[in-house]
């Protein structure tokens, strides 16, 4: 009798297991995740830096390596003149963009105070020469030049006091700014002095969840992260320290405001041509014509850059589309800040490339292999 009685607690207690055993996961599941949230909380405070110092770690990870074997093996060495790239290549230019800014204030007020009182001049006689257009474009000047562009410009200016008020506010965070490059460049001391062992964790984390697919998203996330972030932020370099040689040969007003606006653009995934096309048609009304050739040679050379440079070192480490670099840049710029603009592209492009393995649809570098496969062959 007590055998039997045993038994039936037993059993109860088993069917209870069983029955509860199909929520377990799922409640531990439900824990893990509120925990993490928890954590993302906590350090939310810390998230644009600890994102930022992992994205120029990533980036300059290869860097570290051959710092590393020059150095005779001393990690410490490795990670101080890596730290040094990164901020000559990622801080200083932005510093050096706020500075300049800052300097010229009194300057760009007065120039956006009489911007909108500004007129165009008569329009070049050659304009109405020019076959089939000329006639139509004389009349479209002239009522520009009259009556809609200076209004225009009263409407989409804002007034200086306002723009004042930005600067000043913007010059009152610098001290804010100059306290996350410190920490950004602390959490990259961590993350590269820890590297081995993070990768590690990551790999294993990524197994877990994907198996070889997640491995293989975890490795083309280092590669487009580190080609999105060299593309973006050399080409800016390049391209604005091109511009502002071309800006001082030109005799061009605040060549360095300017060189500085392009420089923005160029992260912002503008380019830079379109600002040196535009000082080409102010030296076009304000200066000798010699200037405005030499402003439109350098205008004509940036617009090449634009659709080269850029290209040419992204495709080096990966064959993302321009639509979801541009899309990315500025998605991840309004949400996390400056290192969206490298974040922003990484995450869309694993998005597709996680939808085309879904969805069994070749990615671009797979189509081109089979291509070049297919041609080979014949």
């Amino acid at each position: 009798m007590i055998t039997r009685f045993r038994n039936l607690f037993t059993s109860a207690e088993a069917a209870a297991e069983a029955a509860v055993s199909p929520v377990r996961p799922v409640l531990t599941a439900l824990m893990a995740g509120l925990l993490l949230l928890a954590a993302v909380w906590i350090i939310h405070p810390f998230l644009p830096p600890i994102i930022w110092g992992a994205t120029i770690s990533v980036t300059l990870w290869p860097l570290v390596l051959r710092l590393q074997a020059v150095c005779f093996g001393s990690r410490s060495a490795a990670v101080f003149f890596t730290i040094l790239a990164a901020i000559i290549i990622f801080f200083l230019p932005a510093v050096l963009v706020i500075v300049i800014f800052a300097r010229h204030v009194d300057a760009v007020s007065h120039f956006i105070t009489i911007l909108p009182s500004l007129q165009l001049p008569a329009a070049p006689a050659w304009v109405g020469r020019i076959p089939y257009v000329g006639g139509d474009i004389i009349p479209f000047w002239d009522h520009l030049r009259e009556n809609s562009l200076p209004g225009l410009l009263r409407h989409v200016i804002p007034p200086p006091e306002k723009i004042l008020h930005v600067l000043l506010a913007s010059a009152g965070s610098f001290g804010s700014l100059l306290l996350e490059f410190v920490l950004t460049l602390v959490v990259m001391v961590l993350l590269l002095s820890r590297a081995e062992s993070i990768i590690v964790l990551l790999e294993k984390v990524s197994s877990q969840l994907g198996g070889g697919s997640g491995r293989a998203l975890l490795k083309q996330a280092e590669i487009t992260t580190r080609g999105v972030a060299l593309g973006v932020t050399l080409t800016a370099i390049l391209e604005s320290l091109f511009g502002w040689v071309g800006l001082m040969a030109a005799g061009m007003p605040m060549g360095s405001v300017v060189a500085a606006v392009m420089f923005i653009s160029c992260v912002l995934q503008f380019g830079g041509a379109w600002v040196l096309l535009l000082s080409t048609v102010w030296l076009y009304f304000t200066a000798p014509l010699m200037h405005a050739i030499i402003m439109l040679l350098f205008a004509l050379v940036a617009i090449a850059g634009d659709n080269f440079l850029q290209p040419l070192i992204i495709r080096r480490y990966v064959r993302i589309s321009v639509i979801i670099i541009m899309v990315g840049a500025f998605g991840g710029l309004a949400t996390l800040g400056f290192a969206g603009v490298f974040i922003g592209p990484t995450l869309l492009y694993l998005t597709e490339t996680m939808i085309r393995e879904w969805a069994g649809v070749p990615s671009e570098e797979e189509e081109g292999t089979s291509t070049e496969a297919q041609l080979s062959d014949k």
